[in-house]
């Protein structure tokens, strides 16, 4: 038993060492992990602490007794020297109306303050610092030309970045509405100029200075406008004196050239109003018996009127016509010619219904010498008479049976015929195409001795019912013809008008669309 025992005390005190030993290990490995944690901690939080305190030291020893409302020149009597720049970033909006350009613009200012210089060396090598830009003297240079009247909210500020020399650069951008003389003579082939005008409000030429960031105005970000083409951005320093003081007032006015993409325009504005005019030529084409020349004239200048009204919606109301509502004033003026004209010559092609002769001075200059100036060529009235079906004949001679050497007189109401071989002869009419059979006295020879013929002066009776039917027929018919020819030569003078017309409106309209559309030193 004792044995037993001390066999199992040996190996409780085994098992406890190598326990004890776990521990420890574990207890170590614990150990080394938190003191390496904590190291790392401690020196990431001395580093950082370190770095803040340096930025927090010279902050606090640049702002110490700094007064950002006063001016940091150097010698109070000098000038503080401001160089300023403008950025135009992109063009936002153009409006004709009201004349005002809308810009995106990126400004930079850098001048030099004196109170905010140190040593580098004091502070760990800090050669840079950024400051909050309401904390420091800025300069009150502004947009003289703002059109805005939230000039402040539009504008951007950021922190201002002050070198160890104490030169402060501040950087801010911002949406400016600007005045712009707007000229739009030459609309919409036309070319803006607008200016951007800054200088300090404030300050005059003896207490602030300010220089131009660079010849040139900066666009390497701009953005390409869809409307506009930048032709140019330039910048130009001025000195002014104004009538309030006597001191000069420097300023930069930056000069922004752009010309219009006329495209939009073209197809929306001018090629409907020359399809427009090309229907208002056909007013003098469309026959004047379809009742339709004056309807097609007045639609088309409803129409002409109605792309008038859109222009003028947004185009501002100046003392210069644009270019495109001169073209409309003269396309709608000529429209309107057009549609009185037709009037005109519709009363022309119905004046024939009348029965009214054509004048000779009209026939002649007009079918005459006009015509044949048109290339129109008429049927003559000569032509047409040989290509009527009715067909005037000469005048039949009534001959009656006689013995051979015979002489019978004849004698009508209208005249008197000596007949003689079997003839009888009107002397006194002869435009009547048969004579007329009414004798005073008709014998016929029987066996030599003179007998009454009854059935001959019946049948001459009425030979000449029939010739007076005939004649009265063919007097309608005569009459007929000439009114009939008048009409036509009517319509002729009126078709030679149309024609006319045609041509001369149609080089109006070209002429003029060339000399208006192409007026413009900027033109297509």
């Amino acid at each position: 038993q004792n044995s037993r025992t001390r066999f199992f005390s040996k190996h409780l005190r085994q098992l406890q060492l190598s326990s004890f030993s776990l521990v420890g290990k574990m207890m170590e490995k614990r150990c080394v992990f938190h003191f390496v944690l904590c190291f790392l901690i401690s020196h990431l939080y001395v580093f950082d602490v370190t770095a803040d305190e340096r930025e927090y030291r010279l902050t606090k020893f640049l702002m110490q007794d700094y007064d950002p409302s006063i001016r940091p020149a150097e010698n109070s009597l000098n000038p503080l020297e401001v160089s300023f720049g403008v950025s135009l970033h992109h063009i936002i909006d153009v409006d004709e109306k009201n004349q005002i350009l809308t810009t995106n613009c990126w400004l930079t200012q850098i001048w030099v303050d004196h109170h905010l210089k140190w040593n580098s060396t004091d502070f760990q090598g800090i050669k840079v610092i950024r400051i909050p830009y309401f904390k420091v003297w800025r300069p009150d240079i502004i947009l003289y030309n703002n059109a805005d009247a939230q000039y402040n909210s539009a504008v951007i500020n950021t922190n201002v970045i002050v070198t160890s020399d104490g030169e402060v650069t501040w950087l801010s951008h911002g949406i400016y509405r600007s005045s712009c003389d707007i000229d739009v003579e030459y609309f919409p082939f036309d070319i803006q100029s607008c200016t951007m005008k800054w200088a300090s409000w404030t300050y005059d030429g003896y207490q602030l200075d300010l220089m131009k960031e660079r010849e040139e105005g900066d666009t390497t970000n701009y953005q390409v406008n869809g409307e506009f083409d930048l032709v140019s951005y330039n910048s130009v320093k001025h000195v002014v004196n104004y009538s309030c003081c006597v001191e000069p007032y420097p300023d930069i006015t930056y000069y922004i050239s752009l010309r219009r993409r006329p495209m939009f325009y073209v197809f929306n504005l001018i090629l409907p109003c020359i399809l427009i005019n090309c229907i208002a030529l056909l007013v003098f084409y469309v026959p004047s018996e379809s009742g339709e020349k004056v309807t097609l004239g007045i639609s088309a200048l409803l129409s002409m009127t109605v792309f008038l009204m859109t222009i003028r919606e947004t185009l501002p109301p100046t003392e210069k016509t644009p270019l495109i509502s001169m073209y409309y004033g003269v396309s709608i003026c000529l429209v309107s010619f057009a549609s009185g004209l037709s009037v005109v010559t519709l009363n022309i092609y119905h004046r024939g219904v009348r029965g009214t002769k054509v004048p000779t001075i009209v026939k002649a200059l007009v079918l005459g010498k006009l015509a044949k100036f048109l290339l129109l060529e008429f049927e003559s009235r000569d032509s047409r008479e040989r290509n009527s079906i009715y067909q005037p004949q000469p005048p039949t001679h009534a001959k009656l049976r006689r013995p051979p050497g015979a002489r019978v007189d004849c004698s009508t109401r209208a005249g008197k015929w000596i007949m003689e071989d079997g003839d009888c002869n009107q002397t006194n009419d002869p435009r009547t195409m048969s004579p007329r059979f009414v004798p005073r006295h008709k014998t016929s020879y029987v066996n030599g001795i003179h007998v009454p013929d009854t059935e001959s002066s019946n049948l001459l009776r009425l030979l000449n019912q029939v010739h007076h039917t005939i004649e009265r027929n063919e007097n309608r018919l005569s009459d007929q013809e000439r009114r009939e020819f008048n009409e036509l030569e009517w319509k002729q003078v009126a078709l030679v008008c149309d024609r006319f017309l045609l041509w001369v409106f149609l080089i109006t309209t070209g002429v003029t669309t060339y000399v208006i559309l192409c007026g413009s030193p900027y033109g297509p």
